[in-house]
């Protein structure tokens, strides 16, 4: 972990802090603190959470996000044998759905067949437009389901042993805002099976005699361990809203009392750009957003809801996919 923090004249000059862990930060306590030109510096001790990243506490206050699952296709379809059972890419949306508590702190959608380019999906190859990576259809897919965040990701390994004794459940899982398509956390689970690791065709995806088996138990286990990864890293994470319908005097919001939506609620404004960011080399970096000042909830209703502009300015009037930030 490195954070600095640099001021000039009063004012903050720059803001910096850059975390690298594959688990979640627990507890910390401050080592040092120093300040050398101008430069502000902190050292601290961390403890990190379980390994892997996905035993962490969820996140219950606030607003309640939203998560779509869509399609994990499978990196190499020909580690699957002739006469198998199919469906991992379209169907593990479905199954990992199921894997969520009732009580989960976020509430879950699911898409199975759709699925973006999920090695990479913030970069962009060279030649083929930014749409065709996933961008935009990440984004159109978060509008229909109202999502703040989406979950993909691949199967980079289901590969059988020469002796047909023992296989690998290798998935990758990225969560990605909805907003930009970028990447904002990302997760490796693997399980290895020992025994009863080919399942015939015959076989019914999701059923009781899949799940039966040495290697439907691994697979089960890798989605366990992905939905509560997902669930403790999206309920911490910024939560967002759109406009899907604008008025002079008040505009409705595509999340509502279900999301914990209450009258008297500010959000903060914004107006994406139609084009992210991206740089020389085709990386999406994001999305500019202009700020465009505060709204106030008046009406909710369990889906949607209604609001105004707190401070409204005669020349501007929110437009139908603005978004909305909680403080």
């Amino acid at each position: 972990m490195d954070a600095r923090s640099g001021t000039a004249s009063h004012q903050t000059a720059f803001d910096q802090v850059v975390i690298r862990s594959g688990t979640r930060v627990e507890r910390h306590r401050i080592l040092a603190e120093t300040e050398q030109d101008g430069v502000y510096r902190v050292r601290l001790s961390a403890e990190l959470g379980a390994a892997g990243g996905h035993r962490g506490p969820v996140c219950r206050e606030g607003h309640t996000r939203r998560l779509l699952l869509l399609g994990f296709p499978v990196q190499r379809p020909e580690q699957l044998a002739m006469r198998e059972m199919t469906g991992y890419a379209q169907l593990t949306a479905t199954e990992a759905a199921r894997r969520f508590p009732e009580d989960a702190a976020i509430l879950v959608d699911h898409q199975g067949d759709l699925m973006v380019l999920p090695g990479v999906p913030e970069r962009v190859v060279d030649g083929v437009a930014a749409d065709l990576q996933g961008w935009s259809v990440i984004r159109d897919a978060a509008r229909r389901h109202r999502a703040q965040y989406v979950l993909a990701g691949r199967f980079r390994s289901l590969a059988l042993a020469a002796d047909e004794k023992s296989r690998e459940v290798d998935l990758e899982a990225l969560i990605l805002d909805a907003s930009s398509g970028v990447c904002v956390a990302r997760q490796r689970f693997r399980r290895v099976a020992q025994g009863k690791v080919k399942i015939p065709g015959t076989v019914v995806f999701g059923s009781a005699d899949h799940y039966a088996t040495d290697f439907g138990k691994a697979y089960a286990a890798v989605l366990d361990d992905m939905a509560r990864w997902a669930e403790a890293t999206t309920s911490c994470l910024p939560f967002s809203a759109r406009v899907i319908r604008s008025g002079k005097d008040a505009v409705h919001l595509d999340a509502g009392a279900e999301q914990g939506l209450a009258p008297g609620d500010l959000l903060s404004a914004f107006r994406p750009d139609r084009q992210p960011v991206v740089t020389p080399g085709g990386e999406i970096l994001g999305l500019e957003k202009r700020p465009l000042g505060e709204v106030v909830i008046t009406t909710v209703y369990p889906r949607f809801a209604i609001a105004r502009l707190q401070t409204p300015a005669p020349d501007l009037q929110l437009e139908a996919g603005d978004e909305l930030h909680g403080h």
